[in-house]
């Protein structure tokens, strides 16, 4: 059993590592793991203040009360982020042209389930469906086609992670790879809804144990982004938190918004004290109207499923 005074270091000293992560969080020196804590960031916050109330509880009062002090700002700073997502979004003047809902699950290349999954789906078909680790249902995509009859990505014979599956018909419809492991996990296609026509891009990001890939993976992408005109919806498995350096980056540069404070969806044993690193962004005329998180079915991830409006160009 801790003295009081054994207790009251304990706390401190676990307070100043967390200080010590949060440095990393906000100076990046260029370490292993940086981009990893700053999806973690708010988990490290939570923890410091827990720190900073036992630190006081036990008597370090003043001590405790300013590592609480710098939690509560680094919360308030982080937050931020979320503002900043949340003021992109376009303003609504009138009723929305069209509407249509979006399904983006990364559903576990090794899924146990896979035929109770794509039932889950066919019970209530999305419009548009991302699917990430695709070869965990890819021998289920002819029951698929039933209701999503259009596709692309993961066609038969070749190795794949990514496909989108689509109610309606896709123009421009391809499968681009990735720097700088080259893998095919970039895919776009054009929906026309009543006249209106938005892209819809799938990403699937390495690992964060790779810091710069992150970055040159989004680079990429961002360049992609730039040579697409009109209204834009990009979802996928970024494995990282919108909050993270390099997707904030890409999304101040391409005006990205969400539809409201980000699910956690993984790892699914967790719940609401995981990380969300599966994500919807608009850009545009596109508006995120509601974004849930459903059941997992197998999978180490929780989906996503968006309802997204289109408007008219101002």
């Amino acid at each position: 059993m801790l003295k009081r005074a054994e207790f009251r270091g304990a706390m401190l000293a676990l307070g100043l590592v967390v200080l010590g992560l949060l440095g990393l969080i906000w100076y990046l020196p260029g370490l292993p793991g940086e981009l990893l804590l700053q999806t973690l960031r708010f988990h490290i916050l939570a923890l410091g203040a827990i720190f900073a109330i036992g630190a006081m509880i036990a008597g370090a009062r003043l001590r405790g009360i300013l590592l609480l002090f710098i939690m509560i700002a680094g919360a308030v700073h982080s937050v931020t982020y979320v503002r900043d997502y949340l003021g992109r979004r376009p303003p609504i003047y009138e009723a929305p042209k069209a509407e249509f809902t979006l399904l983006s699950f990364n559903v576990l290349f090794d899924n146990p389930t896979p035929s109770k999954l794509v039932d889950s789906i066919l019970a209530n078909p999305p419009d548009v469906a991302l699917i990430l680790e695709s070869p965990g249902i890819s021998h289920q995509f002819d029951r698929l086609k039933r209701a999503l009859p259009y596709s692309v990505g993961c066609e038969e014979g070749k190795v794949c992670d990514i496909s989108l599956h689509s109610a309606l018909p896709m123009a421009n419809a391809r499968v681009q790879r990735l720097p700088p492991f080259a893998r095919d996990r970039l895919v776009s296609a054009e929906l026309t809804l009543n006249g209106e026509t938005v892209t819809i891009v799938g990403v699937h990001l390495s690992k964060p144990y790779f810091d710069g890939a992150s970055w040159v993976e989004l680079q990429a992408v961002g360049e992609f982004l730039n040579t697409i005109e009109g209204p834009v919806v990009m979802a996928g498995d970024f494995n990282s938190a919108p909050w993270s350096d390099p997707l904030a980056t890409l999304a101040a540069n391409q005006s990205l918004a969400i539809g409201g404070w980000p699910s956690a969806t993984w790892p699914v044993n967790l719940g609401l004290l995981g990380v969300p690193i599966d994500n919807v962004f608009s850009r545009g005329n596109a508006r995120i109207k509601t974004l849930e998180a459903g059941d997992p079915i197998g999978s180490n991830h929780l989906p996503l499923r968006a309802e997204i409006s289109l408007y008219a160009a101002p």
